[in-house]
């Protein structure tokens, strides 16, 4: 074995193993992102499916000509035979979805402008999201509804210009305004970008996420939606209950209190935070 080994690498240069080793990492590292940003998608739990599905197709044919069973083997032979023509079924299937993938990879801007939340101190940080928290606290003891989107990374030009421009600072008494019953800004999303109200009244993505409770409703898919295409922070207050909400990453997390909602959002806000969770990951 071990003589077949050095047969196999034989006259290899240390930046042929160089090169190999970078060609494993970089697929790996391709393979990893596109999986990552599909776990949350329904493309994902029909990938699962599909793949448990032709494995026991497969058994179950190597079993069926073992046992001489040959006319279940040979439409066990004809399911595996359209394996190959899987991708572009999928592809078909998937249309609307696979386009969010790749049209969130266009909102990442990689050259010129970041569109991180925070540019300033951490003091800057900390008292816009005392403000935010504020105004939730509010929100959620008269159990008026709202949805919160603060841009971090990902442009979400797109969504901006559904809804109506506002450009002033973030204030609590702002956001409170803008959600009171009846004000013409009260539906739909607020956005915040860098410190400032960007725009109200903006429409967004519904979550598909099958796996979401069935009681909420479409502020929170919004709230969902918006966190499983875009790196965005949701937050949502429930008009029935007046309970608190956060969608980041696809995930959506219930039940927060004020104090709860503050440290989260810290976390998530944070530039130094967050870029250790990242090289920690």
């Amino acid at each position: 074995m071990a003589t077949y080994v050095l047969e196999l690498f034989k006259g290899w240069t240390v930046w042929n193993v160089i090169a190999s080793i970078l060609d494993i990492l970089i697929i790996a590292f391709i393979l990893y992102k596109i999986l990552y940003a599909l776990q949350a998608t329904r493309v994902w739990q029909l990938i699962q499916g599909t793949i448990v599905f032709f494995i026991l197709v497969f058994l179950a044919s190597r079993i069926s000509a073992w046992l001489g069973f040959i006319a279940v083997n040979w439409v066990l032979r004809g399911i595996l035979s359209i394996v190959s023509m899987l991708p572009i079924i999928l592809a078909v299937i998937f249309q609307p979805e696979i386009r969010k993938f790749l049209g969130s990879l266009g909102r990442r801007n990689i050259f010129g402008e970041s569109f991180e939340f925070l540019s300033h101190t951490e003091e800057d940080i900390i008292k816009v999201i005392d403000e935010i928290v504020k105004a939730v606290k509010y929100l959620s003891l008269n159990k008026i509804g709202a949805l919160i989107v603060i841009e971090r990374e990902d442009n979400l030009n797109d969504y901006i210009q559904t809804g109506v421009p506002v450009g002033a600072k973030v204030t609590s008494e702002l956001l409170s305004t803008i959600f009171y019953p009846n004000s013409p800004l009260h539906d739909g999303a607020v956005i915040i970008r860098k410190n400032r109200v960007t725009a109200a009244r903006c429409l967004l993505p519904l979550s598909e996420n099958e796996r979401i409770e069935r009681e909420l409703g479409t502020r929170h898919r919004a709230g969902l939606g918006i966190s499983e295409i875009t790196d965005a922070v949701s937050i949502i207050v429930s008009e029935e209950t007046g309970i608190i909400s956060i969608a980041s990453e696809g995930k959506l997390t219930r039940y927060l209190s004020v104090l709860e909602l503050r440290g989260m959002l810290i976390l998530m806000l944070k530039k130094e935070e967050r870029r250790k969770g990242k090289k920690g990951a």
